[in-house]
């Protein structure tokens, strides 16, 4: 009992700890996949946007390139392929400048913007000399120090955008994998602790089982030894009633019978007087016809508390005269089939009293128009079976307020046989009570 209150109190305590183990484990996987996400998200963007950085790079070479062609061949065609690099440039800066500013607002595009404005400026001015034919003067300013100066500027500042975006990237990297790493762990984590509750749930569970076992143990014992108590009681009163019954039977015989005896010869010694008139000698007759009945009376009192035919005449004989009885008083025919049997003398009391309740129950509850009884012995058993062709009943269904089967059932208990009981509604009714027989006595020696 110590060790199982124990091991519930181990249990109370070590299942919230993994409880909270696994929470906590599942906090942190939580956690890491809600930072791995935003770490991907932005370092796709960040990839987009040196896309960007990179296309506006190009775009601005290509359009110095158109303008440049134009200043040379003066062709219309480059004024328009100009015009679309610098629309298409305008588009990619205005994305960069939104991706940039919305996951990484420390690097700053603002030195980048300013030089391509000022460079779309300065190529915008050499078409502009161009259209009003100096372009003598448009050549020079491009190719002058100042000009390629302003384009090294640009170049650099995006190369520096560049290498800042790959920098947040290379750091974005690495808090994936420091994010994953830390996932990783959790899972594990989470895994073990599982694992470990699992471990302390079946433990608990089989010191659960081995305290049910014992509790169903001690309760078994217990439920086994009140029930031989109670047999043992039954069985106590069951001898008791019947010594009970003995005594009444013996103090109505030798008491009773005695005074109804007396006063039966004092009458007898009153009729033999001479004289006596008419009136007293009539009245007397009366008064012995009365105690006759009486006498009669008091000897079938005495056959119902003890049968004296059986201590006198033995098993067999006792049943029959017992089914004569019962014949003429149920008014219904009890066919016997009765063999000479070996039990104990207390048994054969059980036997009889068996015999005289299932007789009785058959006249009472069965409506039939025949009983049977039947004994005999068989190996080492003796079986006496009462059967009618009634109307049946339900032995399940046989209310805890009739104890008559209750009372047969400890009888028989008492001398380690059993009582069985076929009956069903509408088939008759067979009660089978089956004793072990007694050892046949050993041979006297010569």
């Amino acid at each position: 009992m110590r060790r199982s209150i124990e091991a519930v109190a181990r249990g109370r305590y070590l299942m919230p700890v993994v409880l909270a183990a696994g929470i906590a484990a599942m906090a942190i996987n939580e956690l890491t996949y809600q930072h791995s996400r935003d770490t991907l998200r932005d370092g796709i963007a960040l990839t987009d946007a040196r896309l960007h950085a990179a296309a506006m790079l190009q775009l601005v070479t290509d359009a110095e390139s158109h303008a440049k062609s134009y200043l040379l061949s003066g062709s219309p065609d480059e004024v328009v392929s100009y015009r679309e690099r610098v629309r298409l440039l305008t588009e990619s800066r205005q994305q960069a400048v939104t991706m940039v500013e919305r996951f990484n607002p420390a690097i700053s595009l603002t030195a980048v913007n300013t030089h391509i404005d000022e460079r779309i400026r300065e190529t915008d001015h050499w078409i502009e000399l161009v259209g009003q034919g100096d372009a003598d003067g448009a050549r020079d300013a491009a190719i002058s120090s100042q000009s390629n100066g302003r384009g090294n500027a640009l170049k650099d500042e995006l190369a520096a955008v560049l290498r800042a975006a790959a920098d947040s990237q290379n750091e974005a990297r690495f808090s994936l994998y420091n994010a994953m790493t830390m996932s990783r762990t959790a899972v594990h984590l989470l895994a073990l602790v599982a694992m470990l509750g699992l471990f302390l749930f079946r433990r608990q569970l089989r010191e659960s089982d081995l305290h049910l076992a014992d509790e169903q143990t001690r309760l078994a014992a217990r439920v086994k030894e009140r029930t031989a108590e109670l047999t043992e009681m039954a069985t106590h009163l069951v001898h008791a009633r019947e010594d009970e019954r003995a005594i009444i039977a013996r103090e109505l015989h030798d008491e009773l019978g005695g005074l109804l005896t007396a006063m039966k010869l004092d009458f007898a010694r009153l009729r033999r007087l001479p004289g006596l008139p008419g009136v007293v000698a009539e009245r007397m007759a009366a008064i012995e016809a009365r105690l006759n009945e009486g006498i009669a009376l008091k000897r079938r009192i005495i056959e119902s508390l003890r049968p004296s035919a059986l201590d006198q005449l033995g098993l067999v004989r006792a049943l029959e005269i017992l089914c004569h009885d019962m014949a003429a008083a149920l008014g219904k025919p009890v066919l016997t089939d009765l063999q000479p049997v070996s039990v104990a003398p207390d048994a054969e009391l059980t036997l009889y009293r068996i015999a005289q309740e299932s007789l009785t129950n058959a006249g009472k509850y069965a409506r039939c128009s025949q009983v049977q009884v039947r004994l005999d012995q068989s190996a080492d058993n003796v079986r006496l079976r009462v059967s009618d062709d009634g109307q049946g009943f339900a032995p399940q269904a046989v209310p805890h307020s009739r104890h008559g089967l209750m009372g047969m059932r400890v009888r028989i208990d008492a001398h380690g046989g059993h009582l069985l009981v076929d009956s069903t509604p509408g088939q008759g009714t067979t009660i089978t009570a089956v004793l072990p027989a007694a050892l046949a006595p050993a041979p006297a020696p010569d």
